[in-house]
C-alpha cells in the first residue's frame, strides 16, 4: 500500500478534529475524554471553527486510501488563541499520525510538505505547543523547532527559510 499526502481543503473538518483528538490524546497512560466532548470544549474548538478560514493550510496523509494523519496551521490573533501561540503573525500548528501508521516517516513528510507551504504562502515562522515527555519532540526538533525565546520549553518555535521557488 502506498501513502498518499495531498493538500487539505475545506471538506476535511471532520479529519482536522480527528487531528486534534488525537494530538491530545498521545499519552496512553493519560486517557482524555471522549471524542465529541474534546473536540466542542471551546479551548479545543477554536482549532477548527470556520475550518479553511483564510490562514488555514494543511497536508492530509493516507496509506491505502485511509486517513493515517494530518498537518495543518491555522492563525490566531491576540483576542483569540491557543496554547501554542507566540503572535498574530505566526501560524500554530496541528500534527497528528493514526497509531497503527506512526514509525513510517509520515509525521516528517507532513511536516515537510506543511513547511513547504507555509513558504510559498510568505510565512516565516511557525509555532506549536508540545507537553515535556510527548515523543513528538523529538520530530518537531528534527525539523528545526526550538523553544521560544522565555518560554518553559513548552512552546516551540521554527524560522523557515525565504521559499526557493521549487514545487
Amino acid at each position: 500500500m502506498d501513502q498518499h499526502f495531498r493538500k487539505a481543503t475545506g471538506s476535511d473538518l471532520d479529519l482536522v478534529k480527528q487531528t486534534l483528538y488525537l494530538a491530545l490524546s498521545w499519552d496512553p497512560a493519560d486517557p482524555i475524554p471522549p471524542f465529541d466532548q474534546v473536540v466542542d470544549h471551546p479551548e479545543i474548538a477554536i482549532y477548527h471553527r470556520d475550518w479553511m478560514r483564510r490562514g488555514d493550510a494543511g497536508v492530509v496523509a493516507e496509506f491505502g486510501g485511509s486517513f493515517a494523519g494530518m498537518a495543518y496551521y491555522r492563525m490566531f490573533s491576540d483576542d483569540e488563541h491557543g496554547q501554542g501561540f507566540l503572535d498574530a503573525a505566526t501560524p500554530e500548528l496541528a500534527i497528528a499520525v493514526v497509531p497503527e501508521h506512526r514509525g513510517r516517516g509520515i509525521g516528517g513528510r507532513l511536516l515537510s510538505l506543511l513547511h513547504d507551504a507555509a513558504r510559498r504562502d510568505g510565512i516565516e515562522q511557525i509555532s506549536l505547543s508540545v507537553h515535556a515527555g510527548n515523543p513528538a519532540g523529538h520530530l518537531y526538533e528534527r525539523h528545526g523547532y526550538m523553544p521560544a525565546p522565555g518560554d518553559d520549553d513548552e512552546l516551540m518555535v521554527v524560522r523557515l527559510g525565504p521559499h526557493t521557488g521549487e514545487a
